[in-house]
């Protein structure tokens, strides 16, 4: 599932946790907003914002987008907003009869500066739209579920134009690295395979290597080539039993090296600098001399690795 589909799906999940109170709130609103009670009305918002710790503000405006209540929040009812037309917000039109509730994108909140979105509810009487309930949430006080980052889409990003632009004038450079490279992957697959390194990225160029283990998997280590051709560095990491949930084989490892020797050497002007491989989540990082990079699955990689990389 993509981001654009998470999203969505956390927006839904606060429709339906939202939907009834609010929907119940703008009934009440709507009597006030019929009366044009301001009064009345800022202090319903008081008592629903001083019982919801999540929101940071509360205002209704009428169906013409004239601000009928106060700026409202839990402590606070600002009537010098009151009045004012924000008609021409991008949320004024996002609501009618078939969608009584709309949630925004997230942004910064200029009062507080901190990200929140606002949740838009239609003010009804009588089943005739009067208005629009608005409250902005702060997104550090919501309980959101949690959701699985793991990409399995192929995703190409193109790097900087004047590098791409320059990708014939410029050639490879032998790195220390290339010329030790076979001990190199090596080193890199008994990390992998066999001593709890779940996250190894090379850096060809400037041959060094950034790795994650499993013990210690909030901190990274970095090694410079002298380190990473040295057998000793093996010590440093003790033997683990392989990651029953680990979306990469063992035998699968040491073909993706395989490959990426392959992708370092392939051309003088187009080829690798950087490479990553992650066995839990089962992705490969590219960065290549166009500046373009890949992030895909262990499988993309493995079946199509004919493909156009940059």
């Amino acid at each position: 599932m993509n981001i654009s589909d998470l999203i969505v799906e956390q927006k839904n999940f606060l429709k339906d946790q939202l939907g009834e109170g609010l929907m119940q709130l703008s009934k009440a609103c709507g009597n006030y907003l019929a009366e044009q009670d301001a009064e009345q009305l800022n202090e319903l918002l008081l008592s629903y914002m001083q019982s919801h710790g999540y929101a940071n503000l509360a205002y209704v405006l009428d169906k013409n987008g004239v601000q009928m209540s106060a700026n409202v929040t839990n402590s606070e009812i600002s009537d010098g907003f009151q009045g004012q037309n924000l008609s021409d917000r991008p949320f004024f039109n996002a609501i009618d009869d078939e969608h009584p509730i709309y949630i925004s994108d997230a942004y910064i909140s200029s009062a507080t500066l901190k990200p929140c979105i606002s949740v838009l509810h239609t003010v009804c009487r009588n089943d005739k739209i009067m208005g629009m309930l608005v409250f902005d949430l702060d997104l550090e006080k919501l309980s959101l579920p949690q959701q699985d980052f793991n990409h399995e889409d192929w995703r190409q990003i193109k790097g900087d134009p004047e590098i791409r632009s320059n990708l014939f004038n410029q050639q490879r450079i032998e790195s220390a690295m290339d010329k030790s490279l076979d001990t190199v992957h090596d080193i890199a697959i008994e990390l992998l395979a066999e001593l709890g390194v779940f996250h190894l990225k090379l850096h060809y160029p400037a041959s060094r290597a950034t790795v994650w283990s499993l013990d210690d998997p909030y901190n990274y280590r970095v090694h410079v080539l002298d380190e990473i051709i040295n057998p000793n560095i093996l010590l440093l990491y003790p033997k683990k039993d392989y990651p029953e949930n680990a979306k990469v084989s063992q035998d699968q490892i040491k073909t993706v090296f395989e490959k990426f020797k392959y992708l370092r050497f392939m051309d003088e002007n187009l080829y690798l600098k950087t490479a990553s491989l992650n066995i839990m989540n089962g992705s490969i990082g590219l960065n290549f001399s166009c500046d373009g990079s890949h992030y895909l699955s262990i499988d993309d990689f493995l079946d199509n690795f004919e493909g156009k990389f940059c």
